[in-house]
């Protein structure tokens, strides 16, 4: 079945471009749909699907050389290099775990502020290190209260709220920041590469932050009310931790990292030279190589670097230059002028109708790889609209995080169903729910910040 998957991509692009379309180049539209369908049924790695615009759409003379280069090296893709690397180094001294025991500690020992705890944990740190990690991390200490708990009727209903918890806040957690969720980081590259729109990571943060913490609640009162208000018990108390000298020195650095994200507009108005986000992530990661540990070598080394994930950002790069070959092939503008009938509607529900297709659309298929290929035409058709640019892809990617269904459809959905403490149905059923949720509150969460 993967061979004929494979085959089955190859076979779209060159037969869509024995089509003779005048209104755009066909061979541009057969590579995307090439891979659209790798991306949903994976013959081969998601990364390496990215690569196909180099491969196929240089010796087509789809995308010209400046064009392709700018796209596999946005700024963009560094500055989620840096945030990747600030990531390595709070996980290699184990800060995020001392975060999170402190802040369960703090929580309290309660079925309800065990949740809370929990889904704050997990939000937290989502939105500085990869929702991947975050839930890898989190999924041991929640199966280890889950053990220490004592039994009761309902155990493991509780067992699978905790876990779920997990998953959600982790995908929710990621929408707050720029560098939070690959969403995003692509669709601030594509915006600024296809439409000069440069966003900073305090404007996202004024965007994701309402949304998030909406949904962190309606997710902690959904969660309580089906699995978590029947239980009862106490959990035995968490010790106190104490952060270690190295601790220390990644935390001083990460939060001065964040000073200067959120300050960044501030600082270039009273210093002489100007920075930007990746300018800042990338001189953290920087010193992260200089500034020395206990043990007598930096707080990073380049071996630490071999756990990084580098396949997504080949991912993003793909991810613009498909966008850049579908924009020069005018494949972008013929659909737009297609969508103009929707402008009939009421702007709250074309705003539901697009978001929700986003929303549901990233349980099949990679959400990087969606915000790909809807940021140029949702982008364009807003134009055309005289809709507010920044708002619309923002909903989209916002909706692109929020998978909750199925366990395909993100990392950390996999990793706690992984746990075997969980059953397909369950996740889908409740999953739907806050799918639907997410749907609306993305549209009320656009629509009073950027049309009321």
């Amino acid at each position: 079945m993967k061979y004929l998957h494979f085959i089955i991509g190859i076979v779209l692009f060159f037969g869509i471009r024995q089509f003779d379309i005048s209104a755009f180049d066909s061979s541009a539209l057969g590579l995307a749909l090439w891979m659209v369908y790798w991306w949903i049924f994976q013959p081969v790695p998601l990364y390496v699907t990215a690569l196909l615009p180099i491969a196929v759409g240089v010796p087509f003379e789809l995308i010209p050389n400046d064009i392709l280069a700018q796209s596999y090296g946005n700024q963009m893709i560094f500055l989620f290099l840096g945030g990747f690397i600030l990531a390595l180094g709070i996980e290699k001294w184990k800060l995020h775990e001392q975060i999170a025991f402190t802040i369960l500690r703090l929580f309290g020992r309660t079925p309800n502020r065990i949740l809370g705890g929990f889904m704050f944990s997990t939000a937290l740190l989502s939105m500085w290190i990869s929702n991947t990690a975050t839930t890898l991390m989190m999924l041991p200490i929640a199966i280890a209260v889950i053990n220490s708990i004592p039994r009761f009727r309902e155990k493991r209903l509780f067992a699978v709220g905790l876990l779920l918890s997990i998953a959600f806040s982790a995908n929710i957690g990621g929408t707050a920041t720029l560098i939070g969720t690959p969403p995003n980081i692509q669709m601030a590259g594509i915006l600024e590469q296809e439409f000069n729109l440069s966003i900073s990571f305090f404007e996202w943060f004024m965007i994701g932050t309402p949304f998030m913490v909406i949904m962190m609640v309606l997710s902690y009162l959904t969660l309580r009310y089906f699995f978590i208000r029947k239980a009862n018990f106490e959990m035995p108390r968490i010790a106190e931790r104490k952060l270690d000298a190295n601790q220390k020195r990644v935390l001083f650095l990460f939060l001065t990292v964040v000073t200067f994200w959120m300050g960044r507009t501030f600082l270039n108005e009273i210093m002489p030279i100007k920075i930007n986000d990746t300018v800042i992530a990338l001189s953290g990661a920087i010193l992260l190589f200089i500034l020395p540990s206990t043990e007598k070598r930096a707080l990073l080394i380049w071996e630490d670097l071999n756990r990084l994930p580098w396949g997504i950002l080949f991912l993003f790069g793909g991810g613009m230059a498909l966008a850049a070959i579908l924009a020069e092939a005018n494949v972008v503008s013929f659909l737009v002028e297609n969508m103009k009938p929707l402008a009939k509607f009421p702007v709250i529900v074309l705003l539901l109708v697009i978001f929700s297709v986003a929303l549901f659309a990233t349980e099949l298929m990679s959400n990087l790889a969606l915000v790909s290929l809807l940021i140029p035409l949702i982008g364009k058709f807003a134009i055309e609209l005289d809709l507010p640019l920044l708002g619309i892809s923002a909903g989209v990617a916002l909706s692109a995080s929020c998978a909750f269904m199925l366990p395909v459809a993100t990392p950390p959905n996999a990793i706690v169903y992984s746990s075997n403490l969980i059953r397909i149905k369950e996740m889908v059923r409740y999953g739907v729910l806050l799918n639907l949720v997410a749907s609306v509150v993305v549209t009320l969460v656009i629509y009073v910040l950027f049309f009321f």
